[in-house]
């Protein structure tokens, strides 16, 4: 990957997940946004409900970091953000998201942002279309709880109980910035941040949800060879500017080996995420 100095560390097995520290040369103290902040509104168009947008408002005094992957519960339908944004303080903007209930179309105007993250399998598909994304939330519908609104968060409801005690005590280590997860013996997904702050935030939902997916998965080890590979060959992969993310630029890049994204913003990246899509669990 071009545009970061990543570093990865020796990794801890649970079951299928294999999870590798990865140390963002980087990184800051300062971030200069929050990601937690009551005064972030996520609603509805204004206009009239819009399935691929809704709009987010920043009534507070410094910029919110919005990640892509997060469930956006209410509103018309349940969604999942597609992108990550950095929303300017006291300002509106658009963010693209998918539609992860696709039996509601009715209900309130706002979102709840409580921390939740899709599943990677979902937020992979996703990053391809809406149709991708309803064939991703209708396989967890026939492997876990069929609802009938086709629900993702009421569909992975009970298997994240299992999750968070796959992961439990599982913590960053001192300065670590990012994550690379293994499933299944292959390398799945890598997550960085701009901050050791940023990780210990999104810590514990990123770790159950890609436990959501090892779910029946055999528990075999991550190489590190293999997770070594991984990160040489996303420095391999072309990068190209997608456009403005509210107040950041988002990139992409894809190659054989990876699908990248990330959103920069005050100078630097703050969140770049990056898929195997030769992984079983994408290709499935």
């Amino acid at each position: 990957m071009q545009t970061l100095d990543l570093h990865l560390g020796r990794p801890i097995h649970r079951g299928p997940l294999t999870i590798f520290p990865i140390w963002n040369a980087d990184a800051v103290n300062i971030r200069g946004y929050d990601l937690k902040a009551h005064h972030l509104a996520i609603d509805e168009l204004p206009d009239g409900p819009s399935v691929p947008q809704l709009l987010v408002t920043n009534a507070g005094a410094r910029p919110v970091l919005v990640l892509e992957g997060e469930l956006l519960e209410g509103g018309h339908q349940h969604r999942v953000a597609a992108e990550t944004i950095v929303v300017p303080a006291g300002q509106r903007s658009p963010i693209s998201v998918r539609c992860v209930e696709q039996g509601r179309w009715h209900g309130g105007h706002q979102h709840q942002r409580d921390g939740r993250r899709a599943p990677v399998k979902v937020r992979a598909l996703a990053a391809r279309g809406q149709a991708e994304a309803w064939h991703a939330v209708a396989e967890y519908q026939e492997k876990y709880r069929a609802n009938e609104t086709v629900s993702l968060l009421h569909a992975i409801d009970d298997v994240e109980q299992d999750a968070s005690r796959l992961v439990a005590g599982l913590r960053p280590l001192p300065f670590q910035s990012g994550v690379m997860i293994g499933l299944a013996g292959q390398p799945l997904l890598l997550e960085v941040f701009d901050s050791p702050r940023t990780l210990a935030h999104a810590w514990d939902a990123l770790l159950r949800s890609a436990a959501v997916d090892a779910a029946g998965m055999p528990a075999v080890a991550t190489p590190g060879r293999r997770a070594r590979r991984f990160l040489d060959r996303l420095r391999q992969v072309p990068v190209q500017g997608r456009g403005p993310a509210g107040a950041g630029e988002a990139a992409i890049g894809e190659s054989q080996y990876a699908r990248l994204s990330f959103t920069a913003w005050d100078g630097r990246v703050v969140h770049a995420v990056a898929v195997n899509p030769r992984h079983e669990l994408v290709l499935a």
